[in-house]
C-alpha cells in the first residue's frame, strides 16, 4: 500500500493505491502482497492510519501517530511522546491532551456508558463557558432499524437514546442522498430551495458539473440558504466544522473537537459539526441486513464513546448538548431482483399514469404485494438522538422531517434562525425551555353580515328547475343565537373560526352540514368546515347526525337532470375515489337526497332524483370519497 501526498499552497490530497485483485483485471498478487479483506477492524490501533496530514508552516508533513487513540494499562504513566495522537502520561490532564479513556483506564473511574442515566436540570459548565456548546455528529447511511441492535452492539448509542431525547425515526428529504440531506439538516431547507439536489449534478446555466470529488463543489454559486455555522458566525458565535472523510480517522476528529473545547473562550468555538462516512460505506458493500455490519456499527459506537468519555473527563458532560443524526437510511438492492418494463406487456387496466413534472406510474391496487412503498420508505429513514441540559430527560418524540432540526439548533445556541422551510416551534416538545413559542396570527378581516336575501338575484340557473310553490325566501328559517345553533356551530368549528389573514369582504354561511366563509369578491368560499360523524360509512344511511328542528323542516326541493347527476358522480367518484366495479348503493337521505341511489341507476339517462336545495350532489359525492378514505386511512 502506497501513500501519495500532493502538496501545494491551497491543495492537500492523499491517495491510497492498493494492489488490484484478480477480479479487477490485474495480475494475481504475489505471495508477499496482502490483499485487503472486506473488513479490517482498526479500532484503537494504528493499522491503516499511521500517517495523517498535518499542516505546519504552510507545508504538509507526515506525522507518525502510532501511539493509538486509547489508553491501555501498558500505556498508563508512559513518557510523553509528542508523536502520539493522545497521551496517557501523568501530565496529560494538566495539558489537556489525554486520551478519552485515561481516567477510566488509568485512574479507576467509571466510563460514561457505565454510569446511570441522570437528569440534567440546568447546564453545569466550567468557568469560562458563556453558553453550552453544541456538538452535531452526523452518521452516513444509518438506517433507523440499526438502533434495534441494542446495547450488545451499540451500547453508547443505546444509553444516549435511553437517557436523552429521541424519535423512532427521522425522515430524510428527497432524494435520500448524502449531500442534499446534510445541507438540509444544516439549513432547514428542502433541496429545491438550497440547490444541492444530488451528490452529482450538472447545471446548464453554469455549464459545470457538481461532484463529491471535484473542486467545483467548493464554488459558492451552488450553495443556497444559510447553514447553522454561518448563522452562528453572523450572530457572533464561533463555529467549527470537521468534514474530512477517510484522510483523517474518526478518532482523530473526535480528539480534535475535544482539544478545541480546551481553547480560551475568546477563540473557542461553540458550534461543532463532524461527519462520519460510516456505516454507509460498509452498508453498501455488505448490505444493510448483513450480520457483518455489526462490526462497523460497533466502531461507530466506540467513536461516540470516545466523545462522551472525553466530555466527562473534561467535566463537560453536563454542559454540552449533543445531537447524533443520520442523513438517510438504506434499503437492499439486488441485481437479480431488477425488472425491465420492456419485458412485460403493459396492461393499462392495472396502472395509473400520473403526468407532469414528477410524472410516474403507480399501480391501481395500492395493496399489491409486489411493491409496498411504505416498507421501502421506512427503510430510508434515519436516526435522531439529542442529549444534554437543554433536551428533555428520557423523552420520545414523534417522527419528524429533518428540515425541522435547524430551528432546534438555533434554539440550543440562542440564535435567530434564517428563513427556512421548517415550522419554528414544531419540535418544542423535545426542549426543556424552548426559545420560541408560536402564536396564532392576528386576523385581518372579520366576517360581515350576509347580504339581504331579498336583494339577491340569480344569474345562472345551473340547469335546475324549481317548483313555484317552493320559493327559497318563503321557507328559509334564519339562524338564531340559540343554544341549539351554537352547539351546531361548535360541531363544525371545533377549533374556532378560521382566521382570514388578508383584506377582503366575506360572510359566514350556515349550511345544514357545514359552515363556509363566502368571499363576495371571488364569489367562492374561502374555506369550509365540517365534521364527519364516526357512524357514517360508505354504503350506510346518513341518519345518525341530528340537526336542529328549524333546519330539518321546511326545506324546498329542486330537481337536477339525470345527465347532470351522472356527470357529477363520474367526475368526483371516478377521479377522486377508487370505485368498486360492482354497483355501490347508498341511502342519500336526511343530509340532502331523499331517494335511494345506486351507481348502476346513475348510468341511466332516464333516471332523475330529487335533491334538497342546500346539499348538491357534488357535495355528497365528495362526502362519499372522504368517508371512504377515512375508513381506510383512519383520519
Amino acid at each position: 500500500m502506497v501513500l501519495l501526498a500532493l502538496c501545494a499552497a491551497d491543495l492537500s490530497r492523499a491517495y491510497v493505491f492498493q494492489a488490484s485483485r484478480p477480479s479487477e483485471g490485474g495480475d494475481p498478487p504475489s505471495p508477499q502482497t496482502k490483499v485487503a479483506s472486506e473488513w479490517i477492524s482498526s479500532s484503537g490501533s494504528c493499522q491503516g492510519r499511521c500517517f495523517e496530514l498535518e499542516e505546519a508552516n504552510l507545508q504538509d508533513v507526515d506525522v507518525i501517530i502510532c501511539g493509538g487513540f486509547e489508553c491501555s494499562e501498558d500505556r498508563c504513566g508512559e513518557e510523553r511522546n509528542e508523536d502520539h495522537a493522545c497521551h496517557c502520561s501523568d501530565d496529560c490532564l494538566e495539558r489537556g491532551d489525554c486520551c478519552s479513556n485515561y481516567k477510566s483506564t488509568c485512574k479507576g473511574e467509571s466510563s460514561w456508558v457505565q454510569d446511570e442515566c441522570e437528569e440534567i436540570q440546568t447546564p453545569e459548565c466550567p468557568a469560562g463557558f458563556i453558553r453550552p456548546p453544541l456538538i452535531m455528529l452526523s452518521v452516513d447511511g444509518f438506517r433507523a432499524s440499526y438502533l434495534k441492535k441494542g446495547r450488545s452492539v451499540i451500547p453508547n448509542l443505546h444509553k444516549l437514546r435511553s437517557c436523552g431525547t429521541s424519535s423512532a425515526y427521522m425522515r430524510p428529504v428527497y432524494p435520500s442522498k448524502t449531500f442534499p440531506n446534510l445541507y438540509s439538516l444544516a439549513t432547514g431547507l428542502y433541496p429545491e430551495s438550497h440547490g444541492i439536489v444530488g451528490n452529482t449534478m450538472h447545471d446548464p446555466v453554469f455549464n459545470a458539473t457538481f461532484t463529491l470529488r471535484g473542486r467545483e463543489k467548493l464554488n459558492h454559486r451552488w450553495w443556497g440558504g444559510q447553514p447553522i455555522w454561518i448563522t452562528a458566525e453572523k450572530q457572533g458565535v464561533k463555529a467549527a466544522s470537521f468534514f474530512w472523510p477517510w484522510v483523517i480517522p474518526l478518532e482523530r476528529r473526535i480528539l480534535t473537537i475535544l482539544s478545541w473545547l480546551h481553547l480560551p473562550d475568546d477563540v473557542r468555538p461553540y458550534v461543532y459539526a463532524v461527519h462520519s462516512e460510516q456505516p454507509d460505506t460498509f452498508g453498501h458493500r455488505l448490505g444493510p441486513l448483513s450480520s457483518e455490519l455489526d462490526n462497523p456499527l460497533r466502531e461507530i459506537d466506540n467513536i461516540i464513546g470516545h466523545l462522551m468519555n472525553g466530555l466527562k473527563q473534561m467535566n463537560l458532560h453536563r454542559c454540552v448538548n449533543v445531537i447524533i443524526m443520520g442523513d438517510h437510511g438504506m434499503e437492499e438492492a439486488h441485481c437479480d431482483r431488477m425488472e425491465f418494463l420492456s419485458s412485460y406487456p403493459l396492461n393499462i387496466d392495472e396502472i395509473s399514469l400520473i403526468p407532469g413534472s414528477l410524472g410516474r406510474i403507480r399501480p391501481r391496487d395500492p395493496k399489491s404485494a409486489t411493491y409496498d412503498p411504505a416498507v421501502v420508505v421506512s427503510n430510508l429513514t434515519t436516526i435522531f438522538i439529542g442529549h444534554g441540559p437543554f433536551f428533555k430527560f428520557q423523552k420520545m418524540v414523534p417522527e419528524f422531517d429533518n428540515i425541522e432540526l435547524y430551528n432546534v439548533m438555533c434554539d440550543l445556541l440562542d440564535l435567530t434562525p434564517a428563513p427556512n422551510n421548517g415550522t419554528y416551534g414544531s419540535l418544542n416538545d423535545m426542549l426543556r425551555n424552548p426559545r420560541f413559542s408560536p402564536t396564532a396570527p392576528q386576523e385581518v378581516t372579520s366576517p360581515s353580515p350576509p347580504l339581504d336575501p331579498d336583494a339577491a338575484t340569480a344569474t345562472d340557473d345551473l340547469g335546475c328547475s324549481c317548483d313555484d310553490e317552493n320559493k327559497v325566501e318563503e321557507t328559509i328559517v334564519p339562524f338564531s343565537p340559540s343554544d341549539e345553533v351554537y352547539s351546531y356551530n361548535t360541531s363544525h368549528l371545533p377549533f374556532g373560526r378560521p382566521a382570514v389573514l388578508f383584506h377582503t369582504h366575506y360572510s359566514l354561511l350556515h349550511h345544514v352540514e357545514f359552515i363556509s366563509g363566502y368571499s363576495r369578491e371571488l364569489r367562492l368560499p374561502l374555506w369550509a368546515s365540517y365534521t364527519l360523524p364516526a357512524q357514517l360509512r360508505r354504503g350506510q344511511a346518513y341518519t345518525s347526525y341530528t340537526l336542529p328542528a328549524q333546519v330539518r323542516t321546511g326545506l324546498p326541493s329542486y330537481t337536477l337532470p339525470a345527465q347532470r347527476i351522472k356527470l357529477l358522480f363520474r367526475r368526483l367518484l371516478n377521479c377522486v375515489c377508487e370505485v368498486d366495479a360492482k354497483p355501490v348503493w347508498g341511502t342519500l337521505a336526511s343530509s340532502g337526497v331523499n331517494a335511494e341511489l345506486g351507481l348502476a341507476e346513475l348510468s341511466s339517462a332516464e333516471h332523475c332524483v330529487t335533491i334538497r336545495h342546500d346539499s348538491p350532489v357534488m357535495w355528497y359525492a365528495a362526502l362519499l370519497c372522504l368517508t371512504s378514505r377515512g375508513k381506510k386511512d383512519s383520519f
